[in-house]
């Protein structure tokens, strides 16, 4: 592309003047002039946002999409079997897998256009309240940028300000407490300087309030400090009491193509198929769905997974399964081949126009397509009520009991219409084991594909046990230990740092 407008460039220049060949610079921007007035600082802080899903072509890259590979692979929830997501499914991965590097580059993309325009902010002369806000948005973007990184890798490269590339050589490793702190002063400063709520025409899915209460919610229940977190659970749950986010009486809708800006939604990615549209549908959406076609099913749920939703629960129902595929299954034929859920065991079709299903693909991120385009404009969730909702469920467990956890536990179950704990077969949990356990469980099946479920399963302490157990049951080898509980460091970053290249062999089954 870039040759493309290089030759057109070439030519409309020959065609105007073959003697006047002096080139007319029309601007010269740099890091040193780039950042002059509240505008530009404006439009960094729009490219910093971005980075959380990249586009010209990349519309997949990291919270696009591609980081469900770091977060609901390589646990019991999900299977693919092509190539690299293949070895993430089966948690056979190599530092050389390509979800490790392409993600880690991006993450620390935002983290450095981040870094960069907060070291450049102060020399603005602007409003101190739109200073702050720029900086608290900044901030808060830069610390989610840190807990992925966390969650994914534990000790990492803490970076806050800007540095060349040639000095990242061998750079000494931060503790997870360390950068857990760094994200705890950003999300302070974002609370104190963000507003709850946007005015619309300032943007629709800006850092708020909540949001960077969300991320202390997660980083204080990740480090056991279940009295700090219960802080920053209850300052989101004010806000809704406030009406500020309200949870959606009907759990589809809340995924709609027609629901943009959903009522429970704290932080999201927004897209314009026309604009940056993303491509979230394509790698999610069921392969020859008739529904939605053209469609790769790349990301998918395991079988044993689904089958976990109990029968009266209506998320199950939330899944493409049983359905004649929209291409004919061959040239003498209209007809698709139909793709049927198996029943436990079942390896043989019933006749030769059917085939069964391996994986199964969510709705989330195709109900009700607006348009069909190749670049969609799906809302993609970072956090929303329901997720929290859930966090004061696993809090007030901790803290005083499953009594004190079971409201919360039930409010989501209600709004699914799944039954109640306390009704008929669904006894109500007596210990904090079985408590822990329920709220587990609902988290998979209420957050499927919201890139959570891997974190959830190691700060519940379940991973390794979850993981191995789906993998026997699977056919394949059960080969996670606790060492794999960070992901290996990709090697590009591993070959320029000796620390990384130690952690390493001991993070992955060779």
């Amino acid at each position: 592309m870039i040759m493309k407008y290089l030759y057109l460039f070439m030519l409309l220049a020959f065609t105007i003047s073959c003697t006047d060949l002096e080139p007319v610079l029309y601007s010269d921007l740099t890091t040193a002039n780039a950042y002059e007035t509240e505008s530009d600082l404006n439009a960094a802080l729009v490219g910093v946002y971005s980075s959380l899903g990249p586009g010209a072509g990349d519309a997949y890259l990291y919270r696009a999409g591609y980081f469900v590979a770091i977060t609901d692979y390589a646990c019991d929830m999900s299977y693919s079997p092509r190539a690299d997501i293949g070895h993430m499914s089966t948690s056979t991965y190599d530092p050389n897998n390509r979800y490790f590097g392409r993600t880690w580059k991006y993450i620390y993309k935002l983290i450095a256009d981040a870094n960069m325009l907060l070291s450049k902010i102060d020399d603005v002369d602007m409003d101190e309240t739109n200073k702050n806000q720029i900086k608290g948005q900044a901030r808060f973007l830069r610390a989610l940028a840190y807990l992925d990184l966390t969650d994914g890798w534990g000790p990492v490269p803490l970076l806050t300000e800007p540095i060349n590339p040639t000095e990242t050589f061998d750079m000494p490793l931060s503790s997870v407490s360390d950068v857990d702190a760094q994200m705890i002063e950003d999300c302070e400063f974002a609370i104190d300087n963000l507003p709850e709520q946007w005015s619309p025409e300032l943007g629709l899915a800006r850092a708020t309030k909540g949001a960077a209460a969300t991320i202390l919610a997660k980083v204080y229940l990740r480090a056991k400090n279940y009295d700090n977190a219960k802080t920053y659970i209850d300052m989101v749950l004010q806000l809704r009491d406030d009406g500020v986010y309200t949870l959606n009486p009907d759990f589809k809708n809340v995924f709609s193509g027609y629901n943009k800006i959903d009522m429970g939604m704290i932080f999201g990615i927004l897209h314009e198929s026309s604009l940056n549209g993303g491509e979230i549908t394509n790698h999610f959406g069921a392969s020859d769905f008739p529904e939605v076609p053209g469609r790769w099913g790349y990301y998918a749920v395991n079988l044993d997974f689904w089958r976990s939703f109990d029968d009266a629960d209506p998320r199950k129902q939330f899944f493409d399964y049983n359905y004649e595929g929209a291409r004919p299954r061959d040239e003498t034929t209209t007809h698709g081949f139909y793709y049927m859920m198996p029943a436990p065991g079942q390896t043989t079709p019933p006749n030769d126009t059917t085939k069964l299903m391996q994986k199964i693909t969510t709705k989330k991120y195709s109900y009700e397509m607006i348009e069909q385009s190749y670049l969609d404009s799906r809302t993609n969730y970072v956090f929303r009520l329901a997720d929290v909702i859930l966090l004061k469920a696993e809090v007030e467990n901790a803290l005083t009991g499953p009594a004190a956890a079971l409201p919360y536990l039930n409010e989501i179950r209600a709004r699914a219409g799944a039954p109640l704990y306390g009704d008929v077969g669904f006894p109500i949990p007596a210990t904090k084991e079985e408590m822990d356990d329920r709220i587990l469980d609902e988290r998979g099946w209420e957050l499927v594909f919201e890139f959570i479920r891997r974190p959830d399963l190691i700060r519940f302490g379940k991973w390794v046990e979850k993981t191995n157990d789906y993998l026997s049951g699977a056919g394949f080898s059960s080969v996670v230990t606790e060492s794999m509980i960070h992901f290996p460091y990709p090697l590009i970053e591993e070959q320029a740092n000796s620390e990384m290249a130690a952690e390493n062999s001991s993070r992955y089954a060779h």
